[in-house]
């Protein structure tokens, strides 16, 4: 194979080589986001002369919540976008397999931790929270969604789910008529946020709801439709990668200005209103990222997916999980050891704040790398085999 034909090597259209930078960089800012929450520690880069300072981006960090949103879109809807859609039993069954064993696991442990804690007395809220994480609707009440006793950053998985319930009725809707359908879930979206949640004096509630959300799916859709669609082209590709990598860049470069522009923003309410406001075009720019970085020339493809980057992929849905409690564990355990009776990242101890932010990096990535090989992966192969067990017993009866 010629220099050329590596070059132009044409990418898959069921599988999108930017998928895995961009889960990888959201998981691990909104890692940092959490961590430097704990730590306080100042996110600067200074080596002889040069000096970079991340603090806009590291305190925006949870901004990018909406664009692991827009990635699941933009997945869970590409088969359908290849005409290669299951039915709906069967994309329900496989989102469990790939969800419920880590979650299940997660609030198992969790439900441990708040029963043994010190002054625990209120069993009853404790099974309401516990029943809401259970039906995925833990998003909808302050008990079992900002004010949990399990773990906060769960609420993803109920706008997630909540999602994948209607996505076997919407996506083959969307993909025969996707630029009207696309319109309406926009519509539909922005039309709850600027009408009904921006208006409320406390969003926090509702901030993060689905229909908030539809706009990053829709988004997020929009681009795998249209990356099946691209990545079979075979005329001008080499114009198409060309394009492909200048959108990538854009949208880039889009986020990075979306996020310093909200670091300037203080107060909850309106940091919230920011991130209302912000997240149509943030997503869109996520999107852009999908799309053009999947159908970019083939040496910048290996870039955004390669085998560390895909083990990094493999286990961000763990990380992701826990290692918001694990910060709050180390510190609370006082690993590593501080000085200040409490609160270190106050009184700007160091090197605390940074052997800190390092050893909470690294323990969330082992117990993630743990429990996606020792629990994840192994429940979900289990959970294949017995499912294809029953499917071969009922044939054959």
């Amino acid at each position: 194979m010629s220099a050329k034909d590596r070059l132009l090597a044409p990418p898959d259209p069921s599988y999108a080589a930017a998928g895995d930078l961009l889960r990888v960089l959201c998981v691990a800012g909104i890692g940092w986001y959490h961590i430097w929450q704990q730590s306080w520690l100042a996110p600067v880069i200074a080596v002889g002369g040069f000096r970079l300072d991340l603090t806009p981006w590291v305190r925006t960090g949870y901004l990018l919540v909406d664009l692991m949103l827009a990635l699941s879109g933009f997945l869970a809807y590409l088969p359908y976008a290849n005409g290669k859609e299951r039915p709906a039993r069967e994309f329900y069954v496989r989102r469990a397999l790939r969800i419920l064993p880590s979650y299940w696991f997660c609030l198992v442990v969790m439900l441990v931790m708040a029963v043994s804690a010190p002054g625990f007395n209120d069993p009853r809220r404790l099974m309401k929270d516990l029943l809401a994480h259970l039906f995925f609707v833990h998003d909808l009440w302050s008990f079992s969604y900002n004010a949990s006793q399990l773990n906060v950053v769960l609420w993803t998985l109920a706008v997630e789910v909540q999602f994948y319930l209607i996505l076997p009725a919407l996506a083959p809707v969307f993909r025969k008529r996707p630029a009207v359908t696309w319109l309406i879930m926009t519509g539909a979206g922005l039309s709850f946020m600027y009408i009904w949640t921006l208006p409320m004096p406390d969003t926090t509630l509702f901030v993060n709801r689905l229909p908030n959300m539809l706009v990053v799916y829709a988004n997020g859709m929009l681009a795998a439709h249209l990356y099946a669609k691209l990545a079979q082209v075979e005329k001008r590709r080499a114009l198409l990668m060309l394009a492909g990598a200048a959108a990538c860049a854009a949208s880039v470069w889009g986020i990075i200005i979306m996020m310093k522009a909200q670091s300037f923003t203080s107060g909850y309410d309106l940091i919230r209103a920011g991130q209302l406001r912000r997240r149509w075009l943030l997503s869109l720019c996520g999107a852009g990222i999908l799309l053009g970085g999947s159908l970019t020339f083939a040496p910048l493809r290996a870039v955004l997916s390669n085998r560390a980057v895909r083990f990094l992929s493999g286990i961000s849905f763990n990380f992701y999980i826990w290692h918001q409690w694990v910060s709050v564990r180390l510190k609370d355990l006082r690993i590593p050891p501080y000085a200040a009776p409490e609160n270190p990242q106050i009184a700007g101890e160091m090197p605390w704040q940074l052997h800190y932010t390092l050893l909470c990096f690294l323990a969330a990535l082992v117990t993630a790398t743990l429990l996606t090989y020792l629990i994840e992966k192994p429940a979900a192969k289990l959970g294949r085999k017995l499912i294809d067990k029953i499917t071969v017993e009922r044939k054959e009866t």
